[in-house]
């Protein structure tokens, strides 16, 4: 699934061109068309960083989190 956003957002950066390189007189509405375009690009670029933040705090969580005591207590203590 990662991998299918990466690829969608590369191919979506490649749409988002200067709105006045996509200008003609004969579509008055390219200018929006293309600011519709990056704001998409922007917003996939967005939730792929925010889903590799996640995940990288996740794994750090992890590492330093203390580990759980072995199943069967563990710790031997002497009878009297």
């Amino acid at each position: 699934m990662r991998l299918a956003q990466i690829i969608l957002a590369a191919g979506l950066v490649g749409l988002a061109a200067p709105a006045t390189a996509q200008v003609r007189s004969g579509n008055p509405n390219a200018a929006n068309d293309s600011f519709s375009r990056q704001s998409e690009s922007r917003g996939v670029q967005q939730d792929i960083t925010t889903q590799n933040n996640t995940t990288r705090m996740d794994i750090q969580r992890s590492q330093t989190a203390p580990q759980a005591p072995p199943p069967g207590g563990g710790v031997a203590v002497p009878r009297r």
